[in-house]
């Protein structure tokens, strides 16, 4: 409060107080008497990492490389297994992320979830690498 009465000394002492009380989150009750003081919280929606809808999957760099190129052959038999797993999740997109590849999902996936898709994702990425250095 120091600070803003030193940096505002032009400005009345009220107004400063309004200043700090805002700076604090606190906000005046309909009364404006002090007795009345409320606490409005702010929540901070950004995080750094990953979100709960993804699918984190260590890879070397080359192998991520290829599945991120080939991202229509690596989500269509995790949907499929997905499916037949009778599970409502889906693989919505591929991207390269940290050491390997993150698929973003429609929600927040299962351990058998999980599963399958590590199962259906190993033949795609054999099949892609193979592909891939053939050629």
């Amino acid at each position: 409060m120091l600070q803003l009465k030193e940096a505002f000394s032009n400005l009345p002492q009220a107004t400063i107080i309004s200043m700090y009380q805002a700076s604090l989150g606190i906000a005046r009750a309909s009364q404006g008497s002090p007795s009345h003081l409320a606490v409005s919280k702010t929540l901070k929606m950004t995080t750094q990492g990953p979100t709960r809808h993804q699918v984190l999957i260590l890879l070397a760099l080359a192998a991520a490389e290829i599945v991120v190129a080939n991202a229509v052959s690596a989500v269509e038999p995790c949907n499929k297994g997905l499916v037949s797993a009778h599970s409502k999740l889906r693989v919505e997109s591929v991207h390269k992320a940290w050491d390997g590849v993150s698929m973003s999902t429609n929600s927040v996936a299962s351990v058998a979830e999980l599963e399958v898709i590590k199962q259906l994702l190993w033949q795609p990425l054999i099949t892609m690498t193979n592909d891939h250095t053939s050629k």
